[in-house]
């Protein structure tokens, strides 16, 4: 049950002890439980290496440096695959390796024994923007004279043989047969769209000289035909022994680009997913069908533009039934939006294409419900690869220019085109914490927010065992307490490392069970940076032990899983509304409470999250935010889109007047430093300190940077400035 309550039945007391002590309880379980096995990736140097084993137990609390409650009584989405594109650009890249070294990259990223068992891939319904080689195609081409082919009879896979794109799909067959794959269409065929034009085509929206809109439109009358060249791709495909088990309706509807790309409003997307559905049932097809396949931001916000807002599909409940799940992209808007698409609609959602390697976003788009996480366009050669993607909104580009210029380096495999070998980045060995471990048989169950370091995600199988992947983003070994239903295990998980454990859990069963009810909580008032304490507290008839937790907590909160004493450090300041559990493994029950956070200034020492600035210049408010959620942050947010002349003003408290130590948490993925970077101003503007930021390889591999600063004394503002831009920043923290 989920309530939202302010009755006066807890108490709380800041900076101090807390009363309403919860009611204890026992539980009665074998002293020798069930053996877990571990393993953990740190690494190439330390790649899915086994760990100690260990035995669960009667739960009795003990030190550790975080502690992970399951909930399996909340089960949530079902797994379906890590994996990667097989865009012509990557497959040509593989292809340029000698035979044994083509072998030995796609079972180092496929076989589930001796690789990275990577099991879900994307395939490309005709061109994208990603290929090697031009010119663009669909797979109805017509000849000369031709204007239409509603027979389809022009219909032709033949570049994809050509391509070696079927051949890859084999080889990835051979080392791993339980691979599954889908397929994106970036545009029907030219003759099937209202400008004849395969590629994108873009025009100023009128009144504007910043904003396009693509003009390029699916046919009204074409709508049935391209369902049948859906139908037709995939039994091409079966004929070479592939299933395609879905898919999307198409790829970024509308985006405004001169790559291949097409729009289709809100009644066409209605219309044509009626009709793929139509033709699969004809053709007794099994295949799935995902709809959007676009950005967070364009599915359900309140500032997405009038055309997007593609939720507004389901407002037909013939549209509704016929789709079986709802695909996303992470460029632009909060992943939280799975979360909310996946309980408000029912239908699972997929992470369909992002460039992201971090196992951090991983683990967390995991916790938001994702089912699957596909990377795009992941291998390139030496210098970055031969693609055609470009931010241009020039309907003349030269294509040629773009292929020479436009490089995509360091992706997932790097071939080295004249020794004919490869390099992978060391992310491919965290993913297979996941991918060698879990399967079509595993379903998510709650667990707790990251504590100490430590995130987690857990699955449990169709019986009663458990997978759960714990990723330690701390310098040092961690030791870890996960409980599940009044057992639990202690491990070690090393510094900087993923780690996925296996055991046999003692899942209660729920009948004659009684659940327990956590009491209601009133509002609370708390000092940012200041401590604050609020004691849970539970009633179970059964006295079962209970565990208390939280899914998702803001940076500087914490809750006891044996006591249910929640401490609030807030870093942020604002409004709060925290929800928290408490479990018995049967059941389960939630209590909301509303916090305000008051500002104050942050003293020596004290993190100060980017995201809480109290003034900015440069970036517009609202919208697709530039305060973006990132899980490799320290509170999973950061600031991007950083650029000359933008600035953040913070407040801190500096005791004593003197010399310090300013620290910027900060990433770049732009491949070079960025000399002078940033500025740290006073409140007058006086420069106080500069810093450069360096290639940290990633805009989420986040590194830390020192400069002294000398600082007056007093509650004061303090200005970050852009002088270049081109980094995002995690936090800033100042030490004497």
């Amino acid at each position: 049950m989920r309530r939202s309550i302010s009755a006066a039945l807890a108490v709380v007391m800041t900076a101090g002890t807390a009363l309403a002590v919860g009611e204890p309880a026992a539980a009665g379980r074998p002293a020798r439980g069930s053996v877990v096995t571990g393993t953990y990736s740190a690494g190439a140097a330390h790649a899915w290496q086994p760990l100690p084993s260990v035995r669960t137990g009667p739960d009795r609390g003990g030190a550790s440096d975080a502690t992970v409650v399951i909930d399996p009584s909340r089960e949530r989405q079902r797994y379906t695959g890590v994996g990667f594109s097989l865009d012509e650009t990557s497959v040509s890249n593989l292809w340029k390796l000698t035979p044994a070294e083509r072998e030995r990259a796609v079972r180092l990223l496929v076989d589930p024994r001796t690789g990275a068992g990577l099991d879900r891939f994307r395939l490309t319904i005709g061109s994208p923007d990603l290929i090697e080689h031009l010119p663009f195609w669909s797979y109805d081409e017509l000849p000369a004279g031709v204007t239409e082919d509603f027979g389809l009879k022009y219909f032709s896979i033949q570049r994809d043989v050509d391509a070696r794109i079927i051949d890859t799909v084999k080889l990835i067959q051979r080392y791993n047969p339980k691979a599954t794959f889908f397929a994106s269409a970036w545009s029907a065929p030219a003759w099937m769209k209202t400008n004849n034009r395969f590629t994108g085509e873009v025009a100023l929206k009128p009144g504007s000289t910043t904003e396009y809109y693509q003009v390029g439109k699916l046919r009204d009358d074409a709508i049935d035909v391209f369902a049948r060249y859906y139908v037709k791709y995939l039994q091409a495909y079966a004929r070479h022994g592939i299933r395609i088990d879905a898919l999307t309706l198409l790829n970024e509807p509308g985006i405004d680009v001169v790559y291949p790309a097409m729009d289709i409003s809100i009644a066409q997307q209605q219309r044509l997913a009626l009709a793929i559905k139509r033709e699969l049932a004809a053709h007794r097809l099994r295949t799935q069908l995902y709809v959007h396949d676009f950005n967070f931001w364009d599915w359900k916000d309140p500032n997405s533009t009038a055309t997007k807002n593609y939720h507004r599909i389901f407002d037909d409940p013939r549209v509704r039934a016929a789709s079986d799940a709802i695909a996303f992209h992470p460029y632009w808007g909060d992943p939280a939006v799975m979360r909310d698409a996946y309980e408000q609609t029912g239908k699972p959602v997929h992470m369909t294409e992002t460039s992201d390697l971090s196992p951090a976003t991983v683990l967390s788009y995991f916790r938001l419900d994702a089912s699957s996480y596909v990377l795009w366009a992941q291998a390139t050669d030496q210098d970055g690869g031969t693609l055609h993607w470009t931010p241009s909104r020039d309907n003349n580009v030269d294509w040629d220019e773009v292929g020479r210029t436009t490089k995509w380096p360091n992706r997932l495999v790097k071939v080295d085109t004249t020794a004919r070998t490869f390099t992978v980045r060391d992310e491919l060995y965290a993913l297979g914490q996941f991918a060698r471990h879990l399967g079509p048989q595993h379903v998510r169950v709650e667990s707790s927010a990251t504590a100490g370091g430590i995130s987690n995600v857990v699955f449990r199988d169709r019986g009663d065992g458990f997978v759960a992947v714990l990723g330690n983003s701390t310098a040092t070994d961690r030791t870890v307490r996960v409980v599940l239903a009044g057992e639990s295990f202690t491990t070690t998980v090393p510094a900087n490392s993923y780690a996925t454990y296996r055991w046999t859990g003692h899942v209660p069963s729920a009948h004659r069970n009684h659940a327990p009810v956590l009491r209601e909580l009133p509002a609370v008032v708390a000092d940012q940076y200041g401590t604050t304490r609020i004691q849970l507290s539970a009633r179970d008839r059964d006295r079962d032990r209970l565990g208390y937790y939280a899914t998702d907590l803001p940076d500087g909160v914490t809750v006891d899983a044996g006591t249910g004493l929640v401490t609030l450090q807030p870093t942020v300041a604002g409004e709060l509304d925290l929800t928290f559990s408490v479990t018995d493994g049967a059941a389960s029950d939630r209590v909301t409470v509303h916090v305000t956070v008051r500002p104050r200034g942050a003293p020596a020492g004290a993190r100060v999250e980017a995201e809480s600035y109290t003034a900015q210049h440069g970036w517009a408010e609202g919208g697709a935010s530039f305060v973006e959620n990132n899980p490799a942050a320290s509170g999973g947010k950061n600031i991007g889109w950083t650029a000359p002349g933008n600035w953040l003003t913070y407040r801190v408290d500096v005791a004593q007047a003197g010399r310090y130590d300013l620290e910027l948490r900060v990433a770049n993925g732009t491949g070079a430093v960025a000399a002078d970077a940033v500025s740290l101003r006073d409140a007058a503007g006086t420069v106080l300190a500069r810093a450069s930021v360096p290639d940290t390889g990633g805009w989420a591999a986040y590194q830390s940077v020192h400069v002294p600063v000398e600082l007056a004394a007093g509650d004061q503002l303090v200005t970050l400035y852009c002088e270049t831009g081109g980094f995002n920043l995690d936090y800033l923290r100042l030490t004497a």
